[in-house]
């Protein structure tokens, strides 16, 4: 199994440190000095690396009507975005402070503009989010950077899984991260399904890890049931790398959350403490190869999230699939017009009329290629997910 990637000076995989991870995802509420508080709060902690989202709204989405899903189901989709991404003018800015922490600093790119900017801004390895393991055009030009990328799986039929890893390799891209992950939000213990990670790491001959969202138990509580547990199990079991969430402080996120205005992450992310407690485990694992939980709940928890090998979605994944990018129409297209693709190559085509977008309803985005050039059988208008029905395909 290939048993090494490098990722600046730091080489990730078997028999070395775990490489953790943590994630500002949207929890800086777009308030910069937030963001700066998160990071200094992750070197504390003890992680290896911080990682951004970069998108924009029109970017990821556009401005269609369509709602978000799952714990955000209340929101409209292109709002939450506006509410949630991260300024672009930052990345350079946050680079330099965790640079000057001595943490890594990458970012998951979620269209072909961001890949660009991110390259710009020398990302030391680019990270591809479970939503857009289904965006092979997407994938196709993160792999042909030549950077190291982390791949998480959280979604995905080994059929689409394996289709992504191919399509990285095809590009001559061999150094892959793969991140077992459940991408419900939040996801439940007894679904982690950690025993998924060594089998997924042999069959793709690649070092592996986990893309952790497990934080809560039953109902939706507000205080967090061993932050801990699964990180660590996934440690024991060979996990390389580890990503999970942070924030500053619950109570002030589920307030914003409440009122529409931020915190959107709140449910999978720690706080500080947390955090580090977290760390804390992983390295006193590593040191000495054994761990003892101190309470039954705990026991208990670390022998549910093993759970069992398994490369389908869970229940809570299916929601989750909804907010998949897939094809749509972005401009008006009539009848003979001819059908473009945003990205040619992965590069932006003026003339577009189509994009890879959130959320799900159109053709997969594995067709985009396919379709660009063919002609449409009658007027479609902008906001509308392309079908097998709009498209003359002789």
């Amino acid at each position: 199994m290939a048993n090494l990637v490098k990722i600046n000076k730091t080489e990730v995989g078997t028999n070395k440190p775990c490489y953790i991870i943590a994630e500002l995802s949207c929890n800086h509420d777009q308030d910069f000095d937030k963001a700066v508080k998160i990071i200094q709060e992750a070197k504390d902690a003890g992680v290896n690396a911080v990682k951004l989202q970069t998108y924009k709204p029109d970017t990821i989405t556009r401005n269609f009507g369509s709602s978000a899903m799952g714990i955000w189901k209340e929101q409209n989709l292109y709002r939450l975005y506006e509410k949630a991404y991260t300024p672009w003018e930052w990345h350079a800015k946050l680079a330099k402070v965790a640079s000057d922490l001595g943490l890594d600093l990458f970012s998951s790119p979620f269209d072909e503009t961001a890949v660009d900017f991110l390259e710009e801004q020398n990302a030391p390895v680019h990270k591809i989010a479970s939503f857009e393991v289904v965006d092979i055009p997407l994938v196709k030009k993160i792999a042909r950077t030549g950077k190291p990328i982390i791949i998480s799986n959280g979604m995905t039929t080994y059929s689409e899984l394996s289709e992504a890893i191919n399509a990285i390799r095809g590009e001559g891209n061999s150094q892959i991260i793969m991140l077992h992950c459940n991408s419900g939000y939040p996801a439940l213990h007894a679904e982690a399904n950690l025993a998924t990670m060594p089998v997924m790491g042999s069959l793709f001959n690649s070092v592996y890890g986990l893309s952790d969202h497990t934080l809560w138990q039953g109902e939706m509580g507000k205080s967090a049931t061993a932050p801990h547990i699964t990180p660590l199990e996934a440690v024991k079991l060979g996990a390389s790398v580890v990503e999970v969430h942070l924030m500053l402080d619950r109570n002030e996120a589920i307030s914003k959350m409440e009122k529409g205005e931020g915190g959107f992450d709140w449910a999978f992310s720690r706080e500080p403490d947390e955090l580090k407690y977290m760390v804390d485990c992983i390295r006193s694992y590593e040191k000495d190869k054994s761990f003892e939980y101190q309470t039954i709940e705990e026991k208990t928890l670390a022998k549910q999230v093993i759970g069992k090998v398994s490369f389908e979605p869970t229940s809570k994944e299916l929601e989750s699939k909804k907010a998949r990018p897939s094809l749509w129409v972005v401009k008006d297209i009539k009848a003979g017009d001819v059908i473009a693709f945003k990205y040619l190559d992965g590069v932006d085509n003026p003339r577009a009329n189509i994009d890879t977008i959130r959320p799900a309803g159109g053709l997969e985005c594995k067709f985009a290629e396919f379709v660009n050039g063919k002609k449409a059988k009658m007027d479609i208008k902008a906001g509308t997910p392309l079908m097998w029905e709009h498209i003359d395909i002789t």
